[in-house]
Formats: C-alpha cells, structure tokens, sequence
C-alpha cells in the first residue's frame, strides 16, 4: 500500500509508464510463480574467434549505445568487448533484480571465445542469485546418441550440472526438481549427426533420462526449441514441451515494437493450439540493422547492406514492460498448455542482432530491467 501523495508522485514519474503501459492495468499483477529465464549469447567477454565478428557489427558509432556496459568505445570507432569476474558479478546481480530467475546458455565447446561467460559466471560468489540452464544444439546432443566412452562421457558431463544446486529445476505437482534443457532444433545439424531421423534423437534423450536415474535426480525437462513444427516429435522422442529461440513474425520496413509484440503474442497462441505443452517466449527486440550492414560468417546468405531497411524499433521500458505483463499473463490464464510456468526471454545480451536486456553503454542502468522488475518479481 503507498500513500495518496506517494501515488501522485509515483503517477507523474517516468517510471510510472511502465505501470500503465496498457490501459487495463493499472499496476503491474503477481507473477504467480511465473520462472523467467533469458538466452544468453555471449560474444561480449573475449576479443577472439566467432566474437570478433559479433562485436565488429557494433564498430560503427550509431550501434555503440547497444554494446554492453563493460565494452569499450576506441578512437578508431571500434568497440572492444573484454569481460571480467566483476563485469560478470554486476551483471548477475541487475538481472536477479530485474526478476530475471535464470539465464538459458548457449553452449559452445570449452575453448571458444563464448564460453568466457559461462566460466566466469561459475566461478562468480554471486551465482546462486540467478540460476542457469543449457540451449544444446543438436551438433552438442549428437555424440549422446552413440555408444561408447565419448557418449558416456558427454552425459555424464551435463548430469553433473545438473546437480548443481544453482542449476535451473522444474516442479509440477509430484515432479519435483526436474533439470531444465532446451535443445535447438535445426535441420542440417539433424541431417548431420541424426541422419535426419528424430527417432535418433529420442536415443540421445532417453540416455541423458537412464543416467539422471542412475544418478538419483529427477528426469530433465526438455523444451525442444523448433516452434509449432516441433510439435508433431517432441513427445515421441521424450521431450517435455516446445517453444523457440525466436518467434516467427513478418517482416517490415521501419516496423514498430508495438507490432513486434502482437505479432509475438498472436505466436504464443499458434503455439497453444498445437496441444503440446509449451513456454512463451518474451521477445526484447529484432533489430538486426548491424548484422545486416557487417554481416557474420555463420550467415553465409547475408550481403552487405549499407541501408537496411527491415528491422523493428527497439522498446521503449513501457512498451517492453506492457509485452512482459501480457507473457505473465498468458501463463496465468493458460495452465494446461503452460504447466512448467517457464517463461524464455529473447534476450539478455544478443546485442548485434535483436534486443536484449544487459545494461549497455547506452542504458548503464538498465532500463528495461527496471521496467520489468515489478512484473517478474
């Protein structure tokens, strides 16, 4: 409860806007136990291999405010992204702030450049502020579908974190602690590893299942990220619920955010209707202006656009703040088809290519976390 004169002032703030952003809500409603969590892609913590690519797309200067607060502008108009235990340690507690419950990892081998984060985050004494989980690719799944040591080894590996105490769990009712696992779903990498047959998939799955058994933990909880598509497998081969890594939507010239979250809205329903369990996904931006003028290697169909044209506004902390009460709401409104009550965000730090949540050099304070705090939290 707040006094009158409190609500007056509240109400002329600019922090008020994030409260009424839609004009049915007045203030921001519970979360209900909603478990945000936000893919972390991190090409901002070492100046090495496939990161160099990423950071080069922010170089010129009308893309440095989009750089993450601990990266650094240079005479040159560069920006050069060096991350430390104390940018990782800040950057742990302004998510555990912005109601941020866990952080979905993609994963790379051990000596890439985009696992410097995840290693500092390990190491970080303020890690069980926010908890984390994986996003293998089927390229990282593939070796746990064969026999042998290396598969032995493979799931062995990802059973221990999974025992980590600060390792993302679900509980559904009598599921208690269920490890939570997203794989993205591609088709090459199925063709590569799986001979395009998701049935070898399910072999990969039910090993990870048998060792979490044998090791006395809850089975993993496994979202295959591959959209409505996913839905005609995913029980089949032992997944759990469906969702994706980003949601599908129209393109536009000069779109607004406004219509970027309808559209994103409108795609949680497409998802529902499939009948399969599924986790919304939040969507923070898709302005993709800075790969398009410096494209990245891993898009091999990009050319050089000197003028794009396609791309979505980033939000404004109300307009973000108004999409994240409507994903809060839908899994209120939604339990069976949200049973986990997981909500993914895209994203915390896919900076050069989207939207994301990370304090940047442009918004030290993070806005958009404040804006989203009292709707998470």
């Amino acid at each position: 409860m707040i006094s009158r004169r409190e609500f007056l002032l509240f109400s002329t703030s600019a922090a008020a806007a994030a409260y009424f952003g839609r004009i049915t809500d007045a203030f921001p409603r519970p979360s209900k136990g909603v478990i945000a969590g936000a893919i972390r892609w991190d090409a901002w913590y070492k100046r090495a291999d496939a990161s160099m690519f990423a950071q080069a797309s922010l170089a010129p200067k009308k893309y440095h405010f989009r750089a993450p607060a601990h990266c650094s502008e240079t005479p040159e108009e560069t920006i050069t992204c060096i991350g430390s235990q104390a940018a990782m340690d800040s950057e742990i507690r302004a998510a555990a702030n912005g109601g941020i419950t866990y952080w979905a990892f993609g994963w790379y081998p051990p000596g890439s450049s985009f696992r410097t984060a995840w290693n500092l985050y390990q190491s970080s004494g303020n890690r069980t502020l926010v908890n984390w989980c994986g996003i293998l690719g089927l390229d990282v799944l593939g070796p746990m579908a064969s026999n042998g040591d290396a598969s032995q080894n493979s799931v062995q590996e990802w059973i221990e974190y999974m025992q980590q105490p600060h390792y993302q769990k679900v509980t559904m009712g009598s599921a208690q602690n269920r490890p939570l696992l997203y794989v993205l779903w591609d088709r090459p990498n199925l063709q590569k590893h799986f001979h395009n047959d998701p049935f070898n998939v399910q072999v990969a799955l039910h090993r990870i299942h048998a060792m979490a058994d044998k090791a006395g933990i809850s089975r993993p909880y496994i979202v295959i990220l591959d959209g409505t598509e996913g839905s005609q497998f995913a029980l089949q081969i032992g997944a759990d619920a469906i969702s994706r890594y980003v949601p599908e939507f129209k393109k536009e010239r000069h779109g607004t955010y406004a219509d970027l979250a309808m559209e994103t809205e409108e795609y949680w329903n497409r998802l529902k209707q499939t009948g399969i369990p599924m986790v919304p996904i939040a969507l923070v931006g898709w302005d993709t202006r800075p790969r398009q003028e410096h494209p990245v290697p891993w898009e091999p169909w990009a050319k050089p656009n000197p003028n794009p044209l396609e791309y979505f506004a980033l939000p404004t902390p109300q307009e973000l703040a108004s999409h994240f009460q409507a994903a809060v709401d839908f899994i209120g409104n939604n339990p069976s088809a949200c049973q986990s009550k997981l909500l993914l965000i895209y994203s915390w730090d896919e900076c050069d290519e989207g939207g994301g949540l990370i304090p940047t050099l442009g918004d030290p304070a993070g806005s958009y976390l404040q804006a989203i705090a009292p709707i998470l939290s």
